[in-house]
Protein backbone atom coordinates (compact mmCIF):
# COMPACT_ATOMS: atom_id res chain seq x y z
CA UNK A 1 0.00 0.00 0.00
CA UNK A 2 0.81 3.33 -0.66
CA UNK A 3 1.92 5.60 2.63
CA UNK A 4 1.55 9.00 2.11
CA UNK A 5 -0.13 11.73 4.57
CA UNK A 6 -2.82 12.47 2.36
CA UNK A 7 -3.96 8.74 2.70
CA UNK A 8 -3.63 8.47 6.47
CA UNK A 9 -7.25 8.12 8.27
CA UNK A 10 -8.53 6.38 5.14
CA UNK A 11 -9.81 2.86 4.95
CA UNK A 12 -6.15 1.70 4.47
CA UNK A 13 -8.16 -1.57 2.62
CA UNK A 14 -10.56 -0.45 0.33
CA UNK A 15 -7.32 2.39 -0.97
CA UNK A 16 -5.43 -0.81 -1.71
CA UNK A 17 -8.40 -1.90 -3.60
CA UNK A 18 -8.76 1.36 -5.52
CA UNK A 19 -4.73 2.15 -5.91
CA UNK A 20 -4.18 -1.68 -7.28
CA UNK A 21 -2.58 -1.60 -11.02
CA UNK A 22 -5.91 -2.95 -12.21
CA UNK A 23 -8.22 -1.36 -10.69
CA UNK A 24 -8.56 1.32 -13.95
CA UNK A 25 -9.66 -1.95 -15.89
CA UNK A 26 -12.20 -3.88 -13.83
CA UNK A 27 -15.83 -3.44 -14.71
CA UNK A 28 -17.91 -0.76 -12.84
CA UNK A 29 -19.81 -3.29 -10.58
CA UNK A 30 -17.08 -5.29 -9.98
CA UNK A 31 -14.47 -2.27 -8.45
CA UNK A 32 -18.23 -1.07 -6.58
CA UNK A 33 -18.19 -4.25 -5.25
CA UNK A 34 -14.73 -4.75 -4.41
CA UNK A 35 -14.12 -1.41 -2.62
CA UNK A 36 -17.53 -2.41 -0.50
CA UNK A 37 -16.18 -5.86 0.54
CA UNK A 38 -12.77 -4.51 1.89
CA UNK A 39 -14.42 -2.01 3.89
CA UNK A 40 -16.70 -4.12 5.32
CA UNK A 41 -14.53 -7.74 5.88
CA UNK A 42 -10.88 -5.70 6.00
CA UNK A 43 -11.65 -2.18 7.62
CA UNK A 44 -14.29 -2.96 9.64
CA UNK A 45 -16.73 -0.52 8.55
CA UNK A 46 -20.59 -2.36 8.88
CA UNK A 47 -22.09 -1.60 5.17
CA UNK A 48 -25.34 -3.36 4.18
CA UNK A 49 -25.77 -0.74 1.53
CA UNK A 50 -24.17 1.27 -0.66
CA UNK A 51 -24.70 2.64 -4.00
CA UNK A 52 -23.11 5.15 -6.82
CA UNK A 53 -24.74 6.99 -9.84
CA UNK A 54 -22.59 7.04 -13.07
CA UNK A 55 -22.92 9.42 -15.70
CA UNK A 56 -23.06 7.50 -19.42
CA UNK A 57 -23.18 9.06 -22.64
CA UNK A 58 -26.14 7.16 -24.28
CA UNK A 59 -29.20 8.06 -26.21
CA UNK A 60 -31.54 6.48 -23.75
CA UNK A 61 -29.76 6.11 -20.67
CA UNK A 62 -28.56 9.27 -18.54
CA UNK A 63 -26.86 7.55 -15.77
CA UNK A 64 -26.72 3.92 -13.90
CA UNK A 65 -27.21 3.43 -10.72
CA UNK A 66 -25.43 0.66 -9.02
CA UNK A 67 -26.69 -0.97 -5.76
CA UNK A 68 -24.51 -3.66 -3.63
CA UNK A 69 -26.17 -5.58 -1.01
CA UNK A 70 -25.12 -8.79 0.62
CA UNK A 71 -26.96 -10.75 -2.49
CA UNK A 72 -23.93 -8.88 -4.76
CA UNK A 73 -24.52 -5.57 -7.00
CA UNK A 74 -27.30 -4.61 -8.94
CA UNK A 75 -27.50 -1.92 -12.14
CA UNK A 76 -30.00 0.22 -12.51
CA UNK A 77 -30.01 1.98 -15.75
CA UNK A 78 -31.92 6.27 -15.33
CA UNK A 79 -33.36 7.83 -18.32
CA UNK A 80 -33.52 11.11 -18.94
CA UNK A 81 -37.26 11.45 -17.77
CA UNK A 82 -36.43 9.93 -14.33
CA UNK A 83 -34.65 13.73 -12.97
CA UNK A 84 -38.10 14.68 -13.42
CA UNK A 85 -40.09 11.39 -11.75
CA UNK A 86 -41.28 11.35 -7.74
CA UNK A 87 -38.79 9.17 -7.37
CA UNK A 88 -35.96 11.02 -8.14
CA UNK A 89 -37.65 14.36 -6.77
CA UNK A 90 -38.32 13.04 -3.57
CA UNK A 91 -35.09 11.01 -2.80
CA UNK A 92 -31.42 12.68 -1.45
CA UNK A 93 -30.05 12.62 -4.68
CA UNK A 94 -32.06 15.74 -5.63
CA UNK A 95 -30.61 18.39 -3.21
CA UNK A 96 -26.70 17.03 -3.80
CA UNK A 97 -27.17 17.22 -7.69
CA UNK A 98 -28.30 20.33 -7.42
CA UNK A 99 -25.54 21.81 -5.22
CA UNK A 100 -27.70 22.53 -2.39
CA UNK A 101 -25.26 20.17 0.02
CA UNK A 102 -22.44 18.00 -0.65
CA UNK A 103 -23.31 15.12 2.40
CA UNK A 104 -26.55 14.03 3.47
CA UNK A 105 -26.33 11.95 7.13
CA UNK A 106 -29.36 10.61 8.94
CA UNK A 107 -29.88 8.31 12.08
CA UNK A 108 -32.58 5.88 11.37
CA UNK A 109 -35.05 5.66 14.33
CA UNK A 110 -37.98 3.25 14.15
CA UNK A 111 -41.15 4.31 13.87
CA UNK A 112 -43.68 5.50 11.32
CA UNK A 113 -43.23 6.85 7.44
CA UNK A 114 -43.03 10.79 7.27
CA UNK A 115 -38.96 10.73 7.27
CA UNK A 116 -36.98 13.76 5.13
CA UNK A 117 -36.77 10.79 2.00
CA UNK A 118 -38.72 8.36 0.75
CA UNK A 119 -35.42 5.72 0.79
CA UNK A 120 -35.11 6.30 4.52
CA UNK A 121 -38.59 5.20 5.29
CA UNK A 122 -38.13 1.64 3.38
CA UNK A 123 -34.42 1.72 4.98
CA UNK A 124 -36.43 2.23 8.07
CA UNK A 125 -38.49 -0.98 7.71
CA UNK A 126 -35.73 -2.90 7.27
CA UNK A 127 -33.84 -3.00 10.10
CA UNK A 128 -31.07 0.21 8.96
CA UNK A 129 -30.26 2.46 11.47
CA UNK A 130 -27.68 5.07 9.72
CA UNK A 131 -27.81 6.82 6.60
CA UNK A 132 -24.90 8.85 4.57
CA UNK A 133 -24.87 10.06 1.31
CA UNK A 134 -21.93 12.68 -0.52
CA UNK A 135 -21.15 14.06 -4.29
CA UNK A 136 -17.84 15.89 -4.91
CA UNK A 137 -18.02 19.34 -5.84
CA UNK A 138 -15.93 18.62 -9.10
CA UNK A 139 -16.91 21.01 -12.31
CA UNK A 140 -16.46 17.45 -14.20
CA UNK A 141 -19.96 15.71 -14.79
CA UNK A 142 -18.22 12.46 -14.84
CA UNK A 143 -16.91 13.47 -10.89
CA UNK A 144 -20.53 14.10 -9.60
CA UNK A 145 -21.28 10.35 -9.12
CA UNK A 146 -23.40 10.64 -6.01
CA UNK A 147 -22.22 7.79 -3.37
CA UNK A 148 -24.66 6.73 -0.52
CA UNK A 149 -23.75 4.34 2.37
CA UNK A 150 -26.10 2.49 5.46
CA UNK A 151 -25.51 0.34 7.81
CA UNK A 152 -27.85 -1.78 10.09
CA UNK A 153 -25.27 -2.01 12.53
CA UNK A 154 -26.78 -0.77 16.36
CA UNK A 155 -25.96 3.09 16.59
CA UNK A 156 -24.76 3.23 13.02
CA UNK A 157 -21.65 4.68 11.97
CA UNK A 158 -18.85 5.92 13.91
CA UNK A 159 -17.34 9.18 13.87
CA UNK A 160 -14.40 7.97 12.18
CA UNK A 161 -16.24 5.65 9.97
CA UNK A 162 -18.28 8.42 8.72
CA UNK A 163 -14.71 10.15 8.45
CA UNK A 164 -13.06 7.59 6.47
CA UNK A 165 -15.77 7.20 4.07
CA UNK A 166 -15.76 11.15 3.21
CA UNK A 167 -12.03 10.45 3.02
CA UNK A 168 -13.07 8.03 0.80
CA UNK A 169 -14.97 9.88 -2.16
CA UNK A 170 -12.60 11.39 -4.21
CA UNK A 171 -10.39 8.44 -4.50
CA UNK A 172 -13.66 6.53 -5.55
CA UNK A 173 -15.24 9.09 -7.64
CA UNK A 174 -12.49 9.38 -9.84
CA UNK A 175 -11.65 5.52 -10.58
CA UNK A 176 -15.50 5.36 -11.05
CA UNK A 177 -15.44 8.28 -13.61
CA UNK A 178 -12.63 7.15 -15.91
CA UNK A 179 -14.03 3.98 -15.69
CA UNK A 180 -17.32 5.18 -16.65
CA UNK A 181 -15.68 7.29 -19.40
CA UNK A 182 -14.31 4.02 -21.12
CA UNK A 183 -17.65 2.21 -20.92
CA UNK A 184 -19.43 5.15 -22.49
CA UNK A 185 -17.03 5.30 -25.23
CA UNK A 186 -17.59 1.53 -25.91
CA UNK A 187 -21.42 2.48 -25.41
CA UNK A 188 -21.25 5.54 -28.10
CA UNK A 189 -19.11 3.62 -30.94
CA UNK A 190 -21.73 0.59 -30.72
CA UNK A 191 -24.56 3.39 -31.17
CA UNK A 192 -22.97 4.97 -33.70
CA UNK A 193 -21.06 2.52 -36.06
CA UNK A 194 -22.88 -0.80 -35.04
CA UNK A 195 -21.58 -3.58 -31.81
CA UNK A 196 -19.44 -5.43 -33.95
CA UNK A 197 -17.87 -2.60 -35.81
CA UNK A 198 -17.05 -0.42 -32.35
CA UNK A 199 -15.60 -4.07 -31.19
CA UNK A 200 -13.28 -4.14 -33.81
CA UNK A 201 -12.46 -0.18 -33.81
CA UNK A 202 -11.78 -0.57 -29.75
CA UNK A 203 -9.52 -3.81 -30.35
CA UNK A 204 -7.46 -1.63 -32.67
CA UNK A 205 -8.87 -1.75 -36.53
CA UNK A 206 -8.58 1.75 -37.18
CA UNK A 207 -6.36 2.47 -40.05
CA UNK A 208 -7.44 3.12 -43.50
CA UNK A 209 -7.63 0.44 -45.37
CA UNK A 210 -7.87 -2.25 -42.97
CA UNK A 211 -10.40 -4.28 -43.62
CA UNK A 212 -11.56 -8.19 -44.15
CA UNK A 213 -13.79 -10.21 -46.62
CA UNK A 214 -16.79 -11.76 -45.26
CA UNK A 215 -19.65 -13.63 -46.47
CA UNK A 216 -22.87 -11.42 -46.14
CA UNK A 217 -26.75 -11.26 -46.47
CA UNK A 218 -26.61 -7.44 -47.02
CA UNK A 219 -30.25 -5.61 -46.30
CA UNK A 220 -31.25 -1.97 -48.14
CA UNK A 221 -34.26 -0.78 -46.76
CA UNK A 222 -36.05 2.32 -47.55
CA UNK A 223 -39.11 4.70 -46.95
CA UNK A 224 -40.98 5.03 -49.80
CA UNK A 225 -42.51 8.31 -51.76
CA UNK A 226 -39.65 10.14 -49.55
CA UNK A 227 -39.05 12.89 -52.11
CA UNK A 228 -43.27 13.41 -51.80
CA UNK A 229 -42.96 13.43 -48.19
CA UNK A 230 -39.98 15.63 -47.78
CA UNK A 231 -42.04 18.47 -49.49
CA UNK A 232 -45.27 17.78 -48.33
CA UNK A 233 -44.46 17.76 -44.22
CA UNK A 234 -41.99 20.30 -42.08
CA UNK A 235 -39.22 19.15 -40.75
CA UNK A 236 -40.33 18.25 -37.18
CA UNK A 237 -42.40 15.17 -38.46
CA UNK A 238 -40.39 14.29 -41.42
CA UNK A 239 -37.69 13.96 -38.57
CA UNK A 240 -40.72 11.96 -36.70
CA UNK A 241 -41.53 9.85 -39.61
CA UNK A 242 -38.16 8.88 -40.24
CA UNK A 243 -37.31 7.82 -36.52
CA UNK A 244 -40.78 5.74 -36.65
CA UNK A 245 -39.18 4.14 -40.35
CA UNK A 246 -35.63 3.17 -38.70
CA UNK A 247 -37.18 2.08 -35.41
CA UNK A 248 -39.23 -0.53 -37.01
CA UNK A 249 -35.93 -1.52 -39.31
CA UNK A 250 -33.13 -1.49 -36.36
CA UNK A 251 -35.32 -3.66 -33.79
CA UNK A 252 -36.19 -6.26 -35.92
CA UNK A 253 -32.60 -6.28 -37.84
CA UNK A 254 -30.83 -6.43 -34.14
CA UNK A 255 -33.80 -9.77 -32.78
CA UNK A 256 -32.07 -11.30 -35.52
CA UNK A 257 -28.34 -10.69 -34.61
CA UNK A 258 -27.53 -8.35 -37.54
CA UNK A 259 -25.91 -5.03 -37.55
CA UNK A 260 -26.87 -2.47 -39.35
CA UNK A 261 -24.09 -0.49 -40.89
CA UNK A 262 -25.49 2.84 -42.13
CA UNK A 263 -28.38 5.04 -42.16
CA UNK A 264 -27.93 6.77 -46.10
CA UNK A 265 -30.87 9.61 -45.88
CA UNK A 266 -34.06 7.69 -45.86
CA UNK A 267 -32.42 4.14 -46.15
CA UNK A 268 -30.51 1.61 -43.87
CA UNK A 269 -27.66 -0.94 -44.71
CA UNK A 270 -28.02 -4.06 -42.66
CA UNK A 271 -25.54 -7.10 -42.70
CA UNK A 272 -26.25 -10.65 -41.45
CA UNK A 273 -22.87 -12.03 -41.03
CA UNK A 274 -22.65 -15.81 -42.42
CA UNK A 275 -20.96 -17.98 -39.46
CA UNK A 276 -18.88 -20.61 -40.95
CA UNK A 277 -20.13 -22.99 -38.37
CA UNK A 278 -23.81 -22.37 -39.77
CA UNK A 279 -23.46 -21.66 -43.04
CA UNK A 280 -24.76 -18.87 -45.64
CA UNK A 281 -28.15 -20.57 -45.28
CA UNK A 282 -28.72 -19.07 -41.09
CA UNK A 283 -27.96 -15.51 -42.37
CA UNK A 284 -30.40 -15.61 -44.94
CA UNK A 285 -33.04 -16.80 -42.63
CA UNK A 286 -32.30 -14.36 -40.18
CA UNK A 287 -31.91 -11.65 -42.37
CA UNK A 288 -35.52 -12.75 -44.21
CA UNK A 289 -37.13 -13.19 -40.76
CA UNK A 290 -35.90 -9.60 -39.84
CA UNK A 291 -37.38 -8.34 -43.07
CA UNK A 292 -40.27 -10.15 -42.11
CA UNK A 293 -40.56 -8.67 -38.81
CA UNK A 294 -39.28 -5.13 -40.17
CA UNK A 295 -42.57 -4.47 -42.28
CA UNK A 296 -45.31 -6.07 -39.81
CA UNK A 297 -43.77 -3.09 -37.21
CA UNK A 298 -44.04 -0.73 -39.84
CA UNK A 299 -47.62 -1.66 -40.97
CA UNK A 300 -48.61 -1.17 -36.90
CA UNK A 301 -46.86 1.95 -36.49
CA UNK A 302 -48.61 3.20 -40.19
CA UNK A 303 -51.65 2.00 -38.75
CA UNK A 304 -51.03 4.23 -35.00
CA UNK A 305 -49.71 7.03 -37.27
CA UNK A 306 -53.01 7.38 -39.48
CA UNK A 307 -55.04 6.77 -36.23
CA UNK A 308 -53.30 10.00 -35.43
CA UNK A 309 -54.16 12.01 -38.73
CA UNK A 310 -50.59 11.55 -39.12
CA UNK A 311 -48.75 10.32 -42.67
CA UNK A 312 -48.68 6.78 -44.03
CA UNK A 313 -44.88 4.74 -43.03
CA UNK A 314 -44.10 2.50 -46.35
CA UNK A 315 -40.75 0.70 -46.87
CA UNK A 316 -39.44 -1.49 -49.13
CA UNK A 317 -36.76 -3.84 -48.55
CA UNK A 318 -34.30 -5.93 -50.47
CA UNK A 319 -31.76 -9.21 -48.96
CA UNK A 320 -28.69 -10.51 -51.40
CA UNK A 321 -25.83 -12.91 -50.27
CA UNK A 322 -22.34 -12.14 -51.39
CA UNK A 323 -18.99 -11.38 -49.92
CA UNK A 324 -18.06 -7.86 -49.29
CA UNK A 325 -15.39 -5.66 -48.14
CA UNK A 326 -15.86 -4.99 -44.12
CA UNK A 327 -14.13 -2.66 -42.99
CA UNK A 328 -12.37 1.64 -43.29
CA UNK A 329 -12.31 3.53 -45.79
CA UNK A 330 -12.27 7.42 -46.14
CA UNK A 331 -9.16 9.86 -46.14
CA UNK A 332 -6.37 9.38 -43.30
CA UNK A 333 -8.99 11.74 -40.24
CA UNK A 334 -12.17 10.86 -41.43
CA UNK A 335 -12.81 7.20 -41.93
CA UNK A 336 -16.11 4.85 -42.31
CA UNK A 337 -16.35 1.21 -40.87
CA UNK A 338 -18.60 0.15 -43.58
CA UNK A 339 -19.40 -2.66 -46.25
CA UNK A 340 -18.67 -1.95 -49.80
CA UNK A 341 -18.31 -4.13 -53.06
CA UNK A 342 -20.71 -5.75 -56.11
CA UNK A 343 -22.82 -7.28 -53.57
CA UNK A 344 -23.65 -4.41 -51.37
CA UNK A 345 -24.47 -2.76 -55.38
CA UNK A 346 -26.55 -5.08 -55.86
CA UNK A 347 -28.41 -5.54 -52.61
CA UNK A 348 -28.91 -1.38 -53.46
CA UNK A 349 -30.36 -1.62 -57.15
CA UNK A 350 -32.30 -4.82 -55.98
CA UNK A 351 -34.02 -2.54 -53.27
CA UNK A 352 -34.86 -0.05 -56.15
CA UNK A 353 -37.21 -2.69 -57.77
CA UNK A 354 -39.73 -3.32 -54.81
CA UNK A 355 -41.91 -1.01 -56.10
CA UNK A 356 -41.48 -2.06 -59.84
CA UNK A 357 -42.38 -5.45 -59.18
CA UNK A 358 -45.09 -4.44 -56.42
CA UNK A 359 -43.49 -6.56 -53.59
CA UNK A 360 -42.56 -4.68 -50.04
CA UNK A 361 -39.94 -7.02 -50.04
CA UNK A 362 -37.32 -9.08 -52.66
CA UNK A 363 -34.54 -11.44 -52.60
CA UNK A 364 -31.96 -11.83 -55.26
CA UNK A 365 -31.54 -15.74 -56.32
CA UNK A 366 -28.39 -16.14 -54.43
CA UNK A 367 -30.60 -15.63 -51.42
CA UNK A 368 -34.01 -17.03 -52.02
CA UNK A 369 -32.41 -20.27 -53.11
CA UNK A 370 -31.65 -20.55 -48.77
CA UNK A 371 -35.03 -20.20 -48.24
CA UNK A 372 -37.00 -23.11 -49.86
CA UNK A 373 -39.78 -22.94 -46.97
CA UNK A 374 -40.37 -19.63 -47.68
CA UNK A 375 -43.24 -18.09 -49.53
CA UNK A 376 -41.64 -16.39 -52.70
CA UNK A 377 -42.90 -15.63 -55.84
CA UNK A 378 -40.23 -15.54 -58.92
CA UNK A 379 -40.66 -12.90 -61.00
CA UNK A 380 -38.34 -13.75 -63.56
CA UNK A 381 -34.70 -12.46 -64.99
CA UNK A 382 -34.25 -8.31 -64.46
CA UNK A 383 -31.87 -6.01 -65.78
CA UNK A 384 -30.53 -3.78 -63.12
CA UNK A 385 -28.56 -0.86 -63.83
CA UNK A 386 -25.00 -1.06 -63.34
CA UNK A 387 -25.20 -5.00 -63.07
CA UNK A 388 -23.72 -6.83 -66.15
CA UNK A 389 -25.72 -9.54 -65.84
CA UNK A 390 -29.62 -10.12 -65.11
CA UNK A 391 -30.70 -11.36 -62.02
CA UNK A 392 -33.30 -13.71 -61.08
CA UNK A 393 -35.20 -11.62 -58.63
CA UNK A 394 -37.85 -13.34 -56.33
CA UNK A 395 -40.92 -11.21 -54.42
CA UNK A 396 -41.42 -12.37 -50.52
CA UNK A 397 -44.54 -11.45 -49.61
CA UNK A 398 -45.70 -10.32 -46.22
CA UNK A 399 -46.12 -13.18 -43.75
CA UNK A 400 -49.14 -13.79 -41.81
CA UNK A 401 -47.64 -14.44 -38.72
CA UNK A 402 -44.82 -11.46 -38.18
CA UNK A 403 -41.66 -12.89 -38.75
CA UNK A 404 -42.23 -15.98 -40.14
Amino acid sequence: MVDAPLLHGLPGAAVEVLLAPGALVQSLPDLFSACVEALRTRDGVPIDRASCSVPTLHPETRSVQLVWTHLGVAAFPRTYAAVSSPLFTRSPMRPLYEGHITVIRERIEPGPAGRAYEILDELADDGFTDYLATITQAENPWERAPLTWATRHPGGFTQDQVAGLLGLVPFLTLLLAVNAQRTSARSLLATYLGADAASRVLDGHIRRGDVVDIEAAVCFCDLRNFTRLSQELNQTELLELLDDAFEAVVTAVEAEQGEVLKFIGDAVLAVFRVDPTQGPGDAVVRAYRAGQDTLHRARRTSDLRVAAGKSTLELGLSVHLGRVAYGNIGGPRRLDFTVIGAAVNLASRLEGMCRTLSHPMIMSDAAACHLRDAPLVYTGLHDLKGIPEPVGIWGAPLSVVPGV
